[in-house]
This record gives structure tokens, sequence and C-alpha cells, in this order.
């Protein structure tokens, strides 16, 4: 049954927004990886970046996976596997994404893909997994702020990331600073009828 209190709920996810892009301790996190991790077990991370909560890149690289990606995810973040080959693997950079996230508080724009997926890492390679102070869905909060409701699933609809930024998606950098852009959009702390390309500066 769809709430009655949208505006409640609204505000509740303006309030996590402001609160996120206010706290120096909030880092964005975002991967691109060689499948879903429920349908393969075997899925790995292709790509990982991980930024502070004004877009600057604290740990941005790609990854090389124990096996090859097929033609199907490649066409999604049109990652080759020539690109990978010559990269690091998980194990080789694990200690650094722990200590980037060490005591941070991660937002990612799908928690359950994300997060869920580097947890896998860390475990699958036995390697003990980073202490972060807290984890949240940026999706899950804008679809509350959207209010749009599926009777399907009997929740909030789920949102695709907005590409408020005009950059290539399933591109691990892009997608965190879409992530940004999404939460200063629920902040009120931009217009996007007034962004323009003049507005936007990637020099970081």
């Amino acid at each position: 049954m769809k709430p009655t209190n949208l505006a409640e709920y609204k505000d509740a996810a303006r309030d996590w927004a402001q609160q996120r892009l206010a706290d120096r301790d909030t880092v964005i996190l975002d991967l691109e990886s060689t499948g879903i991790l429920r349908e393969d077990p075997e899925t790995e991370i292709a790509q990982i970046c991980i930024t502070n909560a004004k877009g600057r890149p604290l740990f941005s690289m790609l990854l090389k996976p124990s096996q090859p990606m097929g033609e199907k995810v490649i066409s999604i973040h049109k990652i080759a596997n020539e690109d990978v080959i010559n990269q690091p693997i998980f194990p080789q950079v694990a200690k650094m994404i722990a200590f980037v996230l060490k005591d941070k508080h991660v937002v990612s724009y799908n928690a359950d893909f994300d997060w869920a997926l580097l947890m896998h890492m860390f475990k699958k390679y036995k390697i003990e997994v980073p202490k972060v102070a807290g984890i949240s869905c940026a999706m899950d909060r804008y679809s509350e702020w959207c209010g749009e409701w599926s009777e399907r699933k009997q929740g909030w609809k789920w949102q695709k990331l907005p590409n408020f930024l005009g950059l290539d998606s399933h591109d691990a950098q892009n997608d965190c600073l879409n992530t940004l852009r999404t939460m200063e959009k629920m902040a009120g702390a931009f217009d996007e009828e007034a962004l323009s390309a003049e507005d936007i500066d990637l020099n970081f």
C-alpha cells in the first residue's frame, strides 16, 4: 500500500543527502564488474573508484579479474580484456582500498551490488575487510525522494542513476560523480535545469 506521508520520505531523503555531503568522512564508491554476483559466483571487479564528497578521486584504477570477461559485460562498461591484462589483481591493492575506506561512511548508488561485491572480494581472498563508519545506498534514498510507488514490489520504484553530467555511464569515476550530483539534487544544492557545460569542473 502506497504511503500517504510522501513529504516525510522526501524530507528524510533530503536530510540524508545534506548530512552525507556535509560529512568530510563521506566517500562515494562505484565498481564495474565481470558480471552479477548472484548469477555468477566468480564475478570480480574490473574497475573501482572511490571519491570524496567533493568528487576528488581518492582511489581509482582498473583491475585484472581472475578470468577473462565475456562480450556481454564488455558491451556494457566498454572495458576490454586487453585494457586490464597488465593491471594489478585485487589482492595486490586490497589493503590500499581498506586504508582509503577506513572509518569512512561509504555511499554507493547501488550498495546491494557495489558493497556486496567488494566484501565478497575481500572474503574470497581471505583479506581483512575494511572497518568503515557506515554504508548507505543512494539509490534507495533517491527512490524515496522521487516518490514513485511500485505496486508490483510494494515499495518505491528503483530509479536509474541520472546522468546529469553527460559523461559515459558504466565508468566507475563518472558514476561516482553522477551519484554526487544526485545527492546534491536531493539536498537542494543545485538546479538541474541551470546545469551547463560551463558549470562542470573536472579539474581535480
